[in-house]
């Protein structure tokens, strides 16, 4: 910014962009957890049944570099969260004024 402060609906409209987002970010999340976990419930079957087929370790690996991104991402709109509810506390509080 070139130094002007927003105004408190527009804190609040990027909020709700930013809210979206780590939605959609932790619903992406969700998927991959159970993408993992269905090949980790799969890993033990075959174990417990004696199977010697090979692991899908390209897919695996695939998964769990997404998972990393995925986390990055949340982490990443989670700060950005944070600054817009500084940002909307320094509003209000020059508004009070």
């Amino acid at each position: 910014m070139t130094g002007q402060s927003r105004d408190i609906q527009a804190i609040f409209e990027a909020r709700l962009v930013v809210i979206q987002a780590i939605s959609q970010a932790n619903s992406e999340n969700l998927r991959l957890n159970q993408i993992a976990s269905g090949m980790m419930i799969l890993d033990l079957k075959d174990e417990e049944d004696g199977a010697n087929i090979a692991p899908a370790g390209a897919e695996r690996e695939a998964v769990e570099t997404a998972l990393e991104t995925c986390r990055d991402r949340i982490e990443m709109l989670e700060a950005e969260l944070a600054q817009l509810d500084r940002e909307l506390k320094t509003a209000t509080g020059r508004q009070q004024k």
